[in-house]
């Protein structure tokens, strides 16, 4: 007999994940008043990835006792003594819920149906640069071998030898919550042993170069990605750029752009990962982009990676799947600027990966940076994020990479919906789409999109510049670190004076700062700025208003 009806009362209406997540908005104390309710209360006040949820609300150095509940009512204080922690748990019959059996299911499933590979990401060993930059560079994912061969990593980073050199070491946790979680190295590879997660921790550290240094001596930046133009900042400015990554079977990372639309390569020392790739502005079947139109913060809504794969993936229609891979230990796999991509554990991994800004990105960073909302949405989902109908979602790729594809024939069907104003493109897994803009374009019907620079920056908003408008958060520097570093190249790097103008265009609003500075001058009889003055120094601010 199904208790749920007695057992639940008025509220059996409501599906069990709308229970679940009311019980998750209440507080641990409340939450235990309310398992003693009925049995399936108890049932959903006793479920692991709530009381994950409610100890990553609280943050802070993490030690794991073996479960969620115990280990959320030890850091908040809340039981006597062990006596309570050590309490079997009921068990009741007469109860089904096929949410909580799916998420059962993502808890303790194996991955090894995952590991075949399809070839849809070329293999290379020994790429020239050249070949590399003519070929990959800003075109298309490529998995590279041999790069790592010499590396003393390929054989010190192991789970054993880690713990054994830095298991007293705290290291960062990513997670999906806003406060900051620590793990010893020790304490993490315990939970890695005992935890089953549907989303496990993972240890995404971009300090390990500070409380390790010692790790930065057993790799070296491969020569293919040695030009990254952040490098003239300090250390303190420039933005997060490499990460030590460990994670257990079926952590990842969800899907996602790098930060600024930077580039990525990412080298495994050991396991195995899965990745699915889509290009510039293809968004993936059940994500959204959300683009604000008041900062240009852009938040992008996601299932785990775990859950895309198991429940979104074996829906999607062959000519609508991602490009695919597996990656093995001693490759290193290079995601180009704007390309969506989702990473899923299929063993225990280590890793280290890198972002750069180079000559191929550099202008898409630039664009980035600018102020406003439509060029971030158009950026990350292409013409999704920009009104019209029947836009077909056309995307350049390397010859040879997209062969089982069939993109150009697809469309998109499209939706003007009445909403605050802010971009929201987003896609199903059957691929409809749907969007919220608020300024009005002329149509876009038919369009061809293109991750070409010229195309992006048409979707710049004209009124709105460097000087005047609100910075957006999800930018990777500040608006002053913004104005030294492309002054620093202006001065460091003058044989790139041209590509470097063109993004200070983009990104600061030089041109018109450097026509008020002329106008200035003129009209005090000064002489005019030298070519090492053209771009500002310090805030810029005053002189652009005063030409005002």
């Amino acid at each position: 007999n199904d208790r749920r009806d007695a057992a639940l009362g008025s509220l059996a209406v409501l599906p069990d994940e709308l229970l679940c997540a009311i019980v998750d908005l209440l507080q641990p104390t409340d939450i235990g008043r309310l398992a003693c309710v009925s049995s399936v209360m108890y049932i959903l006040c006793n479920e692991e990835p709530l009381w994950m949820s409610k100890y990553l609300s609280v943050g802070g150095h993490l030690e794991y006792k073996c479960s969620w509940k115990k280990t959320t009512l030890s850091r908040l204080s809340l039981c006597s003594g062990n006596s309570e922690l050590e309490q079997k748990a009921r068990h009741f019959d007469g109860f089904n819920s096929l949410f909580l059996y799916r998420r059962w299911y993502r808890c303790f499933t194996t991955l090894s149906s995952y590991s075949f590979d399809n070839g849809h990401v070329e293999r290379k060993d020994d790429l020239s640069l050249d070949h590399f930059h003519s070929q990959y560079d800003g075109k298309g994912p490529v998995l590279l071998g041999k790069l790592a061969e010499t590396w003393p990593a390929r054989t010190k980073w192991t789970i054993q030898q880690l713990v054994h050199d830095y298991g007293e070491v705290t290291f960062r946790i990513s997670q999906r919550s806003p406060k900051k979680i620590i793990m010893k190295l020790k304490d993490y590879v315990s939970y890695m042993e005992l935890q089953h997660d549907e989303d496990p921790l993972y240890i995404f550290d971009d300090k390990f170069g500070e409380t390790t240094p010692a790790l930065l001596e057993d790799y070296r930046v491969p020569h293919l990605f040695q030009e990254d133009l952040f490098g003239v900042l300090d250390y303190e400015q420039r933005p997060a750029f490499r990460w030590l990554i460990i994670g257990p079977e079926r952590s990842g990372a969800s899907w996602h752009v790098d930060p600024g639309l930077t580039s990525a390569w990412n080298t495994l020392l050991c396991g195995r990962k899965r990745w699915a790739l889509y290009p510039p502005g293809r968004v993936p079947g059940g994500v959204t982009v959300h683009v604000s139109d008041e900062d240009g913060d852009v938040d992008i809504e996601t299932p785990t990676s775990l859950q895309w794969w198991l429940d979104i993936y074996p829906h999607l229609a062959e000519h609508e799947k991602p490009l695919e891979c597996t990656q093995l230990p001693g490759e290193t796999i290079f995601v180009p600027s704007g390309w969506w991509h989702c990473v899923l554990n299929l063993e225990t991994t280590v890793a280290v990966t890198q972002n750069f800004v180079n000559q191929s990105n550099f202008e898409h960073v630039c664009l980035d940076m600018a102020p406003g909302h439509c060029h971030k949405g158009v950026c990350r989902a292409g013409l999704l994020a920009v009104p019209g109908k029947s836009v077909r979602d056309i995307e350049n790729h390397p010859a040879g990479t997209m062969s089982a594809w069939n993109h150009n024939d697809m469309t998109r069907a499209e939706k003007r919906l009445k909403g605050s104003g802010s971009v929201r493109a987003s896609n199903s897994a059957n691929q409809c789409a749907s969007f919220e803009f608020s300024d009005v374009h002329e149509s876009l019907e038919n369009q061809v999109f293109s991750y070409d620079i010229g195309f992006l920056s048409q979707f710049l908003e004209k009124e709105k510049d460097h000087y005047t408008s609100v910075w957006s958060p999800t930018n990777p520097i500040g608006q002053r670190e913004a104005r030294e570093w492309l002054r620093r190249l202006w001065v460091l790097k003058p044989e790139l004076r041209g590509l470097i103008w063109k993004g200070a265009c983009l990104a600061i609003s030089v041109d018109k700062w450097y026509a008020c500075l002329e106008e200035v001058s003129a009209c005090h009889s000064l002489p005019p700025p030298s070519e090492d003055e053209k771009l500002p120094v310090g805030t810029g601010l005053h002189c652009f208003r005063q030409c005002d």
